[in-house]
């Protein structure tokens, strides 16, 4: 054939009808030359579209692993926070306050109930040429450990408290560790006050109450009481009651400035 040949394509059906298309001999080889490499294309489709897939799998494990050492950081942060704020504190109970939270930290990672203070030994003071011996019941500031209680009915996870002027935000995650009955109850709140006395705070009844069957987000946001609105607050106590079983977890928890 010729360059400027064409060639004809025929369609007959069975009752003698036809059809018949006139191309040119290059769009012919063009158009088996497209069919022959199909198969190809799609099968290199296929792999690029594998190689997105381990990618993507890849970039979301990372991410999972990104997302963990950032709750971990946020961790030593708000416990580094803590410990400015203890530094701070007047001399005579920067001692007593280091070695508590020193104790609900040690108890906490090894998720041991949290021992009760230590003795400490009396700090001594020099006012006016005079050296005095301060006992530790003397101390403005008094901390002791609030025993856990953890009962297993019920999971407490991704606690985090923060202080917002008077007031505090605290955001946990509440699992039903059975997951078989419904579990109904209510979150309660405290901290402690220069004397060692645990102070409730008000939080709403239709905020801290909860029914669950799996999961449930809680956000509270309770008001300080005005004794201690001046003071540096450090740590609160999360409890949760069920009904007909009283309180099933307890735990203390830094705060973040």
């Amino acid at each position: 054939m010729n360059a400027g040949e064409k060639c004809s394509l025929l369609l007959m059906r069975d009752d003698g009808r036809t059809r018949r298309w006139r191309i040119s001999l290059r769009l012919f080889r063009v158009l088996c030359f497209t069919v022959a490499l199909l198969p190809l294309l799609l099968g290199g489709a296929g792999w690029l579209a594998w190689l997105l897939y381990e990618y993507n799998t890849e970039l979301i494990a990372q991410q999972h692993a990104l997302h963990q050492d950032n709750k971990t950081l946020n961790a030593e942060l708000a416990r580094l926070s803590n410990i400015e704020h203890l530094l701070a504190l007047p001399d005579n109970a920067k001692l007593l306050a280091l070695q508590s939270q020193q104790s609900r930290i040690k108890a906490a990672e090894q998720g041991a109930e949290p021992p009760d203070s230590p003795p400490q030994e009396n700090p001594k003071e020099q006012n006016q040429g005079d050296a005095i011996s301060l006992d530790a019941s003397t101390s403005p500031l008094q901390l002791s450990s609030t025993p856990t209680v953890d009962m297993k009915l019920i999971g407490v996870e991704n606690v985090h408290a923060r202080r917002m002027g008077n007031a505090l935000r605290i955001v946990l995650d509440l699992h039903n560790a059975q997951q078989k009955n419904q579990l109904g109850g209510y979150v309660s709140c405290s901290i402690k006050n220069t004397e060692g006395e645990n102070l409730l705070l008000e939080v709403p009844k239709d905020v801290a109450s909860f029914r669950i069957n799996r999961y449930k987000r809680a956000v509270l946001a309770p008001v300080l009481p005005p004794a201690v609105r001046s003071l540096p607050v450090l740590t609160v106590t999360i409890e949760i009651h069920l009904e007909e079983r009283g309180i099933v977890y307890r735990n203390e928890y830094p705060i973040e400035q």
